[in-house]
């Protein structure tokens, strides 16, 4: 089931992202700092379990869940055009990752 979060503009903003979305798929290690996971929670109203897994350290760090097809939790598909579920809570690594045609 999609996720969908109220009060918030997820629409991918590069047209090519929205059609790709291979960054999004079968990434198996997304870190997540505590505050990344905070953010997330509170733009999504879910609880932090719910979408990440501790790393188990003394220091707060995460990696963010996976759907079972190995897609991200929060990327949704819609005929062929994707979006993320979380775009202005995103987490650096993805706001960061360079995309190119």
């Amino acid at each position: 089931m999609p996720i969908t979060l109220k009060n918030m503009e997820n629409i991918i903003s590069v047209d090519i992202c929205r059609k790709c979305a291979e960054c999004c798929k079968k990434y198996p290690f997304v870190e997540l700092s505590k505050s990344e996971v905070d953010s997330i929670a509170k733009a999504t109203g879910l609880p932090s379990d719910v979408f990440a897994i501790s790393k188990g350290r003394a220091v707060e760090e995460y990696f963010l869940q996976f759907q079972e097809n190995g897609n991200c939790f929060f990327l949704n598909e819609n005929n062929g055009s994707y979006s993320c579920a979380v775009y202005e809570a995103r987490p650096g690594i993805c706001a960061n990752f360079p995309s190119s045609p």
